[in-house]
């Protein structure tokens, strides 16, 4: 009989609280439970530590709350990460492949002995870990979080900031931040074919991303929609009644890059002031060195924050703007704004009109600031059409949900093995 309380190798390029994106902290989120399940749960990441050796081991645990450093012994109720030190990526082949994080990959699968082997992402890793889990006749579960084993850039989108329909050798080269031979990209575009080919099961949180992967060889039994669980509890419902004289808090919250449409959010906002002086908007999100060419008298810049942090955030901002101008997957930060009661209005491309779904919140034209500015203005002038936006808390689903659907595909794919 199969036992019911499974080992869960969960493979992801990074992981709390070195790296805080949508796929690490969902990962987060979905390992906590797991173990509160009454499973036993491995995590293998990288880190980025200038001040050790390449493939520098460092292992911790995750328990009451805290990570602690440890040997990596899984005991009840604990999460046990190993994170390997990675140098940055130079080259091309850098991003695909890495033998020194393949050997630590080998030894710690060896150590542990998973059931399944449960992938997140392999950016910054090396593709090559997923022929390695098949070798020890592992079943391989991946989640997808973007277009990364498609496109090198992740999301779909070239080097000018355009949407791009598909890889070719022509145009992954040219798209490419390094020095490229041809030869190079094709032997990346033809490895990671082998490796879609190779997993046994993929879970998409986005339509979007679903379709893509099935219009471009996936076998549609091989790849379940299910959408991203979240800790609900987390996050206080408060939504606020708008009366027409009210004050409007808009608020960003992400990661400070081209892709996540910023330029286009300040050029709407630059349009927005010329008619009302005293609207600011507030940027959640580390910054760096790029504050100073970003810099509007009508932005207040918030600094970065930790996922502990969002339930406050949340309660700052009355409108949440999402304005990517890259496909996105199924943004974390929009159902976390529906959890709180916080208006969204976001682009009107790929995961993200999914969510909206309609009647959600607000959209505009993607890309295009003149279209985000006439929403925003409209809800300046008439502050009440946010009262009529619905409660989309049951539209989020929790992460017992999420787990009940990922339980069920590792027990299928466990049973098929034996």
């Amino acid at each position: 009989m199969l036992d019911t309380k499974f080992r869960i190798l969960k493979v992801i390029h990074g992981f709390p609280p070195d790296f805080m994106a949508g796929s690490e902290v969902y990962s987060f989120t979905l390992c906590k439970e797991l173990v509160k399940e009454g499973h036993k749960v491995f995590v293998f990441t990288r880190v980025e530590n200038e001040f050790d050796e390449p493939y520098t081991i460092y292992d911790e645990s995750y328990v009451n709350g805290e990570f602690v450093k440890d040997s990596n012994v899984a005991q009840d109720n604990h999460l046990s990460i190993r994170r390997v030190n990675k140098k940055k990526d130079y080259t091309y082949k850098d991003k695909f492949y890495d033998e020194g994080i393949e050997s630590a990959f080998r030894e710690y699968l060896e150590q542990v002995k998973p059931d399944i082997v449960h992938f997140g992402h392999l950016a910054h890793l090396s593709i090559n870990l997923v022929k390695i889990a098949k070798e020890y006749q592992k079943p391989v579960v991946f989640t997808l979080h973007d277009f990364w084993l498609y496109c090198v850039r992740g999301q779909l989108i070239d080097s000018s900031l355009l949407l791009c329909d598909g890889p070719s050798v022509e145009k992954c080269k040219a798209c490419s931040p390094y020095t490229t031979m041809e030869s190079e990209v094709r032997e990346a575009l033809e490895n990671l074919k082998g490796i879609r080919e190779s997993i046994d099961m993929f879970i998409s949180p986005s339509h979007t991303l679903r379709d893509y992967f099935i219009k471009n060889g996936i076998q549609e039994d091989k790849i379940i929609y299910q959408k991203y669980g979240f800790d609900k509890a987390s996050i206080t419902y408060k939504k606020r009644v708008f009366g027409l004289k009210d004050k409007i808090r808009f608020g960003y919250m992400g990661r400070i890059i081209p892709t996540k449409g910023i330029k286009i959010l300040l050029e709407s906002f630059k349009m927005l002031t010329q008619n009302y002086p005293e609207q600011k908007l507030r940027i959640y999100g580390n910054i760096g060195s790029s504050k100073r060419f970003l810099q509007e008298s009508f932005v207040e810049f918030m600094g970065g924050y930790d996922n502990g942090e969002i339930d406050r955030i949340l309660q700052e901002i009355d409108v949440l703007i999402v304005p990517s101008i890259w496909l996105e997957n199924s943004p974390l930060v929009i159902q976390e704004a529906f959890l709180a009661g916080v208006a969204v209005v976001s682009a009107d491309i790929g995961g993200m009109l999914e969510l909206i779904d309609g009647d959600k919140g607000l959209c505009f034209k993607a890309g295009n600031a003149e279209s985000l500015k006439n929403v925003l203005e409209k809800i300046i002038q008439n502050p009440s059409i946010l009262n009529a936006l619905p409660d989309n808390r049951d539209s989020v689903d929790s992460i017992q949900q999420d787990h009940q659907t990922i339980f069920s595909i590792y027990t299928k794919l466990l049973k098929e093995t034996k």
